[in-house]
């Protein structure tokens, strides 16, 4: 039990109670109490209040922005959360103020200097006591009213969809050869096809928020499951391969024979013209869980899941040769399924009426692909060659926007911008000697989206 006199205990209620009160009506401005270190000398957040133990004031500084957040948003999980921290905050100046008092020398001149010197943990817990009376007072005015109108519920659930376009950009394809007359040293590869696809995406999600089931400290559990469809084309047209005098090798997908080799005669084996056809598309579904956990203003949400990707790649590369009044193409077909599971977080940050967001993942793709590679040429019969392959390869993808609307909206509009990364490309070799081979190499983009999501 303090031995102060209670008119200074009083006075030091009415002090840290005012100072909190005043800066209700006033804009926020911590006094300067540097020149009495007596006095407390750190400020809570954005608020007047004042306490003299600085690590109590950073973290009472940030229940103060969560409460002041939950405020404007009328959220009242959050505010419940962010008063709670206050009062920890408060019964931790309570266990100071009884450690000082357990501490009283019982010597007259110890009663005598423990009886004038500051009971800083008081002092603490009064103003946080108090702080906490003005926040109740501002929700009860605000937001009580709105939340009693509110139907009651521990869950709420969310449907929503994305339309995003962007640019990839996609692995080197490589075509044809050249064998030098004499050395017959051999070339290949000569025709590159370097891919900029444009891209398109669409999707559609559900998730589901229990707020009344909490782990590890988190603010209940999130789960999510969605589909997305991602199509991408890309075409380029070459002019004029000219081997120069030594043949035109076109390696066969069953290697030797099935392939052509053109003298030059003359250089009648250009070709004049070769064109590039590619379409990619993207089928992959998800599910995800996570645990929202509020870190002052931001919400961060590290989260986990699995996503099966179903890749289909078709291309077709052709090209004419007057000179011998031929004309050849491969046509390429790969499948490629993809088993996911991933790793990632998400943190936003509210504002009064919208919301900045960002996060990424990283995701370990387990790839099983076949498909076919087929060449080709004129008055000849068509040569096939099957494909497959096992790989697995890591992926990521990065993302960061702005929603329009409140937590609690029923409606809210994203705007976002993402890159990503995948190294499960299919990529074809053609050696000429041996069949043609099939392996993954990268590819990366960027995209933009708009998203609409609603709220039941």
């Amino acid at each position: 039990m303090s031995c102060l006199p209670f008119s200074l205990r009083s006075k030091s209620f009415v002090w840290a109670l005012c100072t909190v009160l005043l800066g209700a009506n006033s804009p926020a401005s911590a006094v300067d109490n540097s020149h009495n270190p007596a006095l407390p000398q750190f400020a809570v957040g954005s608020s007047t209040a004042m306490l003299h133990n600085s690590e109590r004031a950073g973290r009472a500084s940030t229940h103060h922005a969560s409460a002041r957040t939950a405020i404007d948003f009328c959220d009242q999980i959050a505010f419940s959360r962010a008063l709670e921290g206050l009062k920890r905050e408060e019964r931790d100046a309570i266990r100071e103020s009884s450690e000082r008092d357990r501490l009283n020398n019982p010597s007259l001149a110890g009663r005598l200097i423990w009886a004038t010197t500051n009971d800083t943990g008081s002092d603490d817990r009064v103003t946080l006591a108090a702080l906490q009376e003005q926040l109740q007072a501002e929700w009860n005015t605000r937001c009580k009213a709105a939340v009693a109108k509110a139907p009651k519920t521990e869950s709420s659930f969310t449907a929503g969809g994305s339309l995003a376009v962007g640019n990839l950009n996609l692995p080197t394809q490589s075509y044809l050869g050249f064998e030098a007359v004499g050395t017959l040293v051999q070339t290949l590869n000569v025709a590159n096809v370097e891919e900029e696809a444009r891209a398109t995406a669409g999707s559609f999600d559900g998730s589901a928020h229990f707020s009344n089931t909490s782990l590890f400290g988190s603010n209940g559990v999130w789960a999510g499951v969605g589909y997305i469809r991602t199509t991408a084309n890309a075409s380029t047209r070459l002019m004029n391969i000219d081997p120069a005098g030594s043949r035109l090798l076109i390696p066969g997908p069953l290697g030797g024979a099935s392939g052509f080799s053109l003298a030059s005669a003359g250089g009648l084996n250009l070709v004049t013209q070769a064109d590039y056809e590619a379409q990619y598309e993207w089928d992959s579904f998800y599910a995800k869980a996570g645990l929202p956990f509020d870190c002052g203003p931001w919400v961060f949400m590290p989260f986990f899941g699995v996503a099966y990707t179903d890749q289909e790649q078709t291309s077709r590369f052709s090209g004419s040769i007057p000179g011998f009044a031929r004309t050849f193409a491969y046509n390429t077909m790969v499948d490629v399924e993809t088993i996911s599971p991933l790793v990632g977080f998400d943190a936003i940050r509210h504002f009064p009426g919208f919301s900045l967001h960002s996060g990424g993942l990283l995701s370990a793709d387990f790839n099983d692909a076949h498909g076919y590679d087929r060449l080709s040429f004129t008055g000849i019969a068509d040569s096939q060659a099957p494909l497959d392959q096992d790989d697995t390869s890591l992926g990521g993808r990065a993302w960061a926007g702005i929603t329009f609307g409140a937590p609690q909206s029923p409606f809210k509009l994203s705007l976002d911008a993402s890159y990503v990364y995948v190294d499960n490309i299919p990529v074809v070799t053609r050696d000429g000697t041996n069949p043609s081979s099939l392996g993954f190499e990268s590819a990366d983009g960027v995209l933009g989206s708009i998203r609409a999501t609603f709220r039941f």
